[in-house]
Formats: C-alpha cells, structure tokens, sequence
C-alpha cells in the first residue's frame, strides 16, 4: 500500500471515527432529553389528574349543598330561587374550571416538548 493511501486510509478512519462519536453523543443527548420530558410529562399528569379529582370534589360538595338546601325548602319560590342560584354558580364554577384545565394542558405540552426541543437543539450543535 502506498504511503499516499495508507494517509488517506488514517484520515478516513479519523473523520470516520470522530463523526461516530458525535452521533453516539447526539443519541445519548436525545435520550436523556426523551427521559426529561417523559418525566416532567409524569409530573404534569399527576398534578393535572389531582386537579380533576378536586374539581370533581367541590362539584360534588355543591351538588350535596343544593340537595341539602332544596331538602329544607318550604315553598316552590324558594326552590326555584335555590335552583337558579346553584344553576349559576355551577356555570360560573364550570368556567373556571375549564380555565384552569387548560392552562394545566398548556403547560404539559409546553413543559413536555420543551426538554426534546433543547436536546435536538444541542444534538445538532454537536453534530455540525
């Protein structure tokens, strides 16, 4: 083999080499940036279900309200009186709820998209 080819062999295998080992460091960003998301998205969910569970509660504790209150009603005024005022208020509850439910999805998938973002991002600084 010539002296010529056995450099361009070395520099083949180096340039070779080097971008293995960038690739091998952008997969294991990516993985760990996959790892950071699945966890934030773990945490998110969880908070996001205990939301549900205390929205569904309070809707619950006004339903036993208005039963309790319609239960020691005396007159059909006072009912319809009681009836229009949970009618409101529920809707009003209601509207607040979806608010916060839909901050709560924003902030999963932002919190979660956000460590693959940074990590392709870093990968492909490593990679160029």
């Amino acid at each position: 083999m010539s002296d010529q080819t056995r450099k361009f062999a070395d520099k083949s295998a180096t340039i070779a080499s080097e971008t293995l080992e960038k690739g091998k460091a952008a997969a294991e960003q990516s993985a760990r940036a996959v790892q950071q998301s699945y966890s934030a998205t773990v945490e998110n969910v969880r908070d996001f279900n205990v939301k549900m569970i205390d929205m569904a509660q309070a809707n619950a504790e006004a339903v036993f309200d208005l039963a309790r209150q319609l239960a020691t009603s005396k007159e059909p005024s006072a009912i319809v009186e009681l009836w229009t005022a949970h009618a409101k208020k529920q809707f009003e509850m209601l509207s607040e709820q979806t608010k916060e439910l839909s901050a709560l999805g924003q902030k999963i998938a932002s919190e979660s998209a956000e460590p693959l973002t940074r990590g392709v991002n870093q990968a492909f600084k490593k990679a160029s």
